[in-house]
Formats: structure tokens, sequence, C-alpha cells
């Protein structure tokens, strides 16, 4: 079966337009993620060539160049949760169609859907951490990044906002169904860090977004 990221656009629109519960919006989650990464990755190749970056400190465009390339790394990651989430969706429900005659069946099958639960939150937990980590590197090319493309970076951080509020409801849709504790202590104390973190750095440039306001 070929994988969902390598589909034409309209065509990755068209089948989460259709009746299929998966692709669905964890894996438009990855693909937000990952287009926001590759905005501030085309603010980059357009910041480079410039002569005021040229003009720049040897470690200022260390930093920002060091930055560009952590953003295609993460970038690759968001990528992956597109086909990562519908894999996840589809064993969470093969799991839900075990049988359930006896209660061993109901032991056996509840056991199954929080083992399959826990490796569906694991990927949009997976996703909401690679915005955590974007958004050092994204304000590294806010700083240093040409100003004649700042309205892309701006909205990439719109983008990672998205994905990563996406990212807490599929958590959240998920926890339900799972019995360990230990596992969803430890998801629900770095999924409000991470969410909480994302929020407050876009709130403090939020500012800077509505100047492009009509």
């Amino acid at each position: 079966m070929s994988k969902l990221i390598d589909k034409k656009l309209i065509d990755h629109i068209n089948e989460v337009d259709s009746s299929l519960p998966a692709p669905g919006g964890g894996s438009v989650m990855g693909t937000v993620g990952s287009l926001g990464c590759a905005l501030a990755g085309m603010v980059g190749h357009l910041t480079v060539n410039k002569k005021k970056f040229s003009e720049l400190k040897k470690e200022e465009q260390d930093s920002f160049n060091n930055s560009i390339e952590k953003i295609k790394e993460i970038k690759s990651h968001l990528m992956d949760i597109v086909d990562k989430d519908a894999e996840s969706f589809n064993l969470f429900m093969e799991a839900m169609k075990m049988p359930k005659e006896t209660d061993d069946d109901k032991k056996k099958r509840k056991a199954a859907m929080s083992e399959a639960s826990e490796k569906s939150i694991s990927v949009p937990f997976n996703a909401l951490k690679c915005c955590y980590e974007l958004i050092p590197h994204f304000d590294i090319v806010l700083k240093y990044g040409n100003n004649g493309v700042i309205t892309d970076i701006l909205s990439a951080y719109i983008l990672i906002l998205a994905c990563a509020k996406g990212c807490i409801l599929n958590i959240n849709v998920n926890i339900l169904f799972i019995d360990n504790n230990d596992f969803l202590d430890n998801i629900k104390s770095k999924s409000i860090e991470y969410i909480k973190t994302i929020e407050n750095r876009y709130n403090s440039i939020e500012n800077e977004i509505l100047l492009f306001r009509l």
C-alpha cells in the first residue's frame, strides 16, 4: 500500500475528505506541522544568500544554519506522522473488533485496546514534542531571517500552534482506554509542559503577527 506522504496533495486532501476514519486529524496535524517547518526552511533559503546575513558574526550565522538543519530534521519526523497516525488508528480498530463473548475475551480485548491506545497516543505525543522542540529554532529564524519573508516564519508559528493543539486533542481521545497509570502520568505532565510553552511563545509574538492585519 502506498504511503500517504507520497501521494499528490490533492489526493491526500480528498482521501481525508472521505467516509474513511483514517487518515484523520492526526495525519492532518503531521501535514500541518511539516508545512510549518517547510515555511521556516524557505525563510532559511532566502536568508543565507543575502548581504545582511553575510555581515552577521560567525556564531550568529552558525546558530542560524544549525537551526535550519534541525528544523529540516524535525520536518522529516512530522512527515512520518502522516502515515504513523493512520497506522496506529488501524491497530486500535483491530483491537476493538476482538471478540467479547466471554470474560476472558473481554479481558484480552481490554488489554489489547490499552496497548493499542498507548501506541496511538505515542504518535501525536511525539508530534507535540516536535512542535515544542521547534520553538527555539523558529525564534532563531525570526531573529536573523530575511525581513522580506517575515510573514512566512510568523505563519509557521501559527501552523505549529495548530499542530500542537490538534495533537492534544488526539492524545485526550485515547486516554480513556489506557490502564497504565505511569504511562499516563508521564504523557499528561509532558503534554501540559509542551503545549504551555508553545502557547506562551505564540502569545508573546501575537502582536507581531497581528501587525500584518489589513
